[in-house]
């Protein structure tokens, strides 16, 4: 529901997931941002147990049930992690992961 990068850098974002958050009526002053990236082939999708102002505009929606977002989010990053880590070396993930994240250091 909150994001690292500034609301402006949404337009140069080739897909954007809002989940659980209503920016309509969160983010107003912001949310125009949305609509100027999907204008450039931005794909949004909405994660959230409810058909909110913000899911009229996305791509598709995925109505989630409470409780079901970690397991949703577990099965992305193992998705992400077999494709770029175990069956395929990619260099760029690779380098990422040793600079940014602490994923040298799970076990």
């Amino acid at each position: 529901q909150t994001d690292v990068c500034e609301s402006a850098d949404w337009y140069n974002s080739k897909f954007i997931v809002s989940m659980a958050a209503n920016m309509n009526m969160t983010r107003t002053p912001d949310v125009h941002f949305i609509s100027e990236a999907r204008t450039e082939g931005t794909k949004f999708v909405v994660l959230a147990p409810d058909f909110s102002q913000i899911a009229k505009y996305c791509d598709e929606w995925i109505p989630i049930q409470a409780g079901q977002d970690t397991a949703l989010w577990m099965a992305a990053n193992h998705v992400i992690l077999k494709e770029y880590y175990i069956d395929r070396q990619v260099p760029y993930f690779i380098d990422y992961v040793k600079r940014y994240t602490d994923l040298p250091f799970l076990v």
